[in-house]
């Protein structure tokens, strides 16, 4: 089915569905799930014909085990790697993610991040391998497991938010101090990216806390 053929006949679907969901509105959340996956699907086929466009030397075939949702982090790194103008051997890159979906690891790479990696990988002229990135998401995951023992108690969470507020005193307002440490840290004012990420799953951890106590209250 040529592209203007398949035009026509998604528009007549979607007249379709139009008519099915105005006499039948309760079916719209039923089927809220199934839209949801084909947005995604779609976005993530616009990814993939981006990274595409970026390697266009790679076999076309190569790209259909990057046809899912599994593959989103990956092909998100990917395009960030070639739009920074990284070094990189994609099929070696195409080896290394069909190898962690194998191993069931492929959910590591949800941990990168470009903060961690642009400071510890500064030369652009070497090429950047698989083991460059698993570095980062491993390192960053060994953080965030750590952030997350700092949360066991509900003590230890108002202790842990005010000393990285900067000290705060048990009498100091912790909502305010979080306004005004925003305004000189998030990463848009020049702050440090995981710096803010680790102050923040710390607020909003101790706000849910908050919530919680406030509710039973």
């Amino acid at each position: 089915m040529d592209r203007a053929s398949a035009s026509n006949r998604l528009d007549d679907l979607l007249w379709e569905c139009r008519g099915i969901f105005k006499e039948h509105p309760e079916l719209l959340t039923k089927y809220k799930a199934e839209w949801k996956k084909i947005e995604l699907a779609v976005a993530n086929t616009k990814r993939v014909n981006q990274l595409r466009a970026l390697w266009p030397d790679v076999p076309s075939q190569a790209f259909l085990d990057l046809d899912s949702n599994q593959s989103v982090p990956f092909v998100t790194m990917m395009i960030g790697l070639a739009k920074r103008h990284y070094r990189v051997q994609p099929l070696s890159m195409f080896l290394f993610w069909r190898r962690m979906c194998a191993t069931g690891q492929d959910n590591i790479l949800t941990y990168f991040s470009w903060g961690r990696f642009e400071t510890t990988f500064t030369d652009k002229t070497e090429t950047v391998l698989a083991k460059d990135l698993l570095r980062v998401c491993s390192d960053n995951q060994s953080f965030l497991d750590n952030v997350g023992k700092c949360l066991a108690d509900n003590q230890s969470v108002d202790y842990k938010i005010r000393e990285l507020l900067g000290g705060l005193s048990m009498q100091s307002d912790i909502r305010a101090a979080w306004k005004k440490w925003v305004m000189t840290n998030h990463p848009d004012k020049g702050g440090d990216p995981e710096n803010f990420l680790k102050v923040k799953l710390v607020y909003d951890e101790w706000c849910e806390i908050n919530s919680q106590q406030s509710t039973k209250g």
